[in-house]
């Protein structure tokens, strides 16, 4: 008897090709569910919000003071007296010469009385004197020697006067002199200095102080000039609110005077009066009262 060959495991082949069909139709219909709930087919899609920088809320801008440059020898003086204006740069002995003029108009004119013939070389001081006259304390010769002058002719001729510089008040480097007294500045560069009776102030590094009792007090920053009168301190100020000169009072909480509309950004003279206040910058020489 022939053996019978032994029977096949699994199932027949119709069935598999049937369960394969069904899979293939259940796996589409997963994925086109999935597609539609990706898309959100009842609701319309929503657009990418736009990724901004988190705004910083910007400071209030604080009113601080411009430090004025240090002169050098371009540093002016300005003296006004009962009948005559006198200005003058400073010069330097080992740079610019100076420059002193006169005015017996108000200062729309102005007159050259530089005394050469001496040999000058630069200008410490200039103050008025006798209603019509002038002192001055500069160094002189190649020796740069400081001497105290002063003139009678309306500054035709200048002659030196030995016993006037221990009255006088000047700078002699780091070293304000006031009246033959040697005080320390606060500072190793200063300029500027101004005195009247027994006020004295001078500007170091664009900060002004009142020196009494060898003692320095800080009283205003930003400071380009000063002028001294009746003890009162005036400034002439840099300040942010001002596109010019502020001209002020250096006490506290002292109101400004005025602003004035002048070349702020090289050297600058201020005189006081009894009445008036003169400010020389740039080409402009203001009067303003007082």
């Amino acid at each position: 008897m022939a053996r019978r060959s032994p029977a096949r495991r699994g199932l027949p082949s119709v069935v598999v090709a049937v369960l394969v069909v069904a899979l293939t139709v259940a796996v589409g219909g997963l994925v086109v569910l999935a597609l539609d709930r990706g898309r959100g087919t009842d609701t319309a899609a929503q657009p990418t919000p736009s990724l901004e920088p988190e705004s910083t809320p910007t400071p209030s801008p604080t009113a601080t003071a411009t430090k004025p440059a240090e002169p050098g020898a371009a540093e002016r003086f300005l003296a006004v007296g009962d009948g005559a204006m006198w200005r003058a740069t400073a010069g330097a002995c080992d740079g610019d010469a100076p420059v002193i003029e006169r005015s017996d108009d108000d200062g729309d004119t102005w007159t050259d009385v530089t005394p050469t013939y001496r040999d000058i070389a630069q200008v410490r001081d200039l103050t008025p004197f006798a209603e019509t006259e002038a002192d001055l304390v500069a160094d002189m010769g190649a020796d740069c020697e400081t001497q105290a002058l002063r003139t009678f002719t309306k500054g035709r001729f200048w002659s030196p006067y030995e016993d006037l510089l221990p009255q006088s008040t000047y700078l002699d480097g780091a070293t304000v002199v006031i009246d033959g007294t040697r005080v320390d500045a606060p500072c190793e560069r200063p300029w500027g200095l101004r005195a009247s009776g027994d006020t004295t102030a001078v500007i170091c590094d664009g900060t002004a102080y009142a020196i009494a009792d060898d003692t320095a007090t800080e009283i205003g920053t930003g400071v380009a000039a000063l002028g001294v009168r009746d003890g009162q301190v005036i400034g002439a100020l840099l300040r942010p609110d001002c596109d010019g000169l502020q001209v002020a009072p250096l006490t506290p909480d002292a109101p400004a005077l005025d602003c004035l509309d002048v070349d702020a950004d090289g050297p600058v003279a201020l005189a006081v009066t009894a009445d008036s206040i003169r400010v020389w910058a740039g080409d402009d020489l203001v009067s303003m009262a007082r």
